[in-house]
């Protein structure tokens, strides 16, 4: 009986703790901790690119290192030997792996 009683009270601070943590959270307010890859990229307008130039090595994380499903998904020809694609504020650097040299440059559809 006095254990039933500890678990209602337990259960019942519990509902009490959760209930406006999840308020908070669904709330309209700030969405800028949202999840997401855009989240965490840093910002490098594709006009600031060119082509011959290393891409700076907070670019070359795999956060934006495109697999092959994705830049087929955007119609990008197939990386030659020793490139990858790169995906940055949906913008598209073809890049050397071997350097960081940009060989190609497609913007995003903004």
């Amino acid at each position: 009986m006095k254990s039933q009683l500890v678990l209602s009270a337990i259960a019942a601070l519990l509902v009490g703790i959760s209930s406006p943590v999840l308020a908070q959270s669904n709330s309209g307010g700030d969405q800028s901790q949202g999840t997401g890859r855009q989240q965490v990229m840093p910002t490098m307008p594709h006009n600031d690119w060119h082509v011959g130039q290393q891409v700076p090595s907070k670019y070359r994380h795999y956060n934006f290192v495109m697999n092959s499903d994705s830049w087929k998904s955007h119609n990008l020809d197939a990386p030659k030997r020793g490139q990858q694609w790169l995906g940055v504020n949906g913008d598209y650097v073809l890049m050397t792996r071997s350097n960081g040299r940009i060989v190609k440059i497609v913007p995003g559809t903004q």
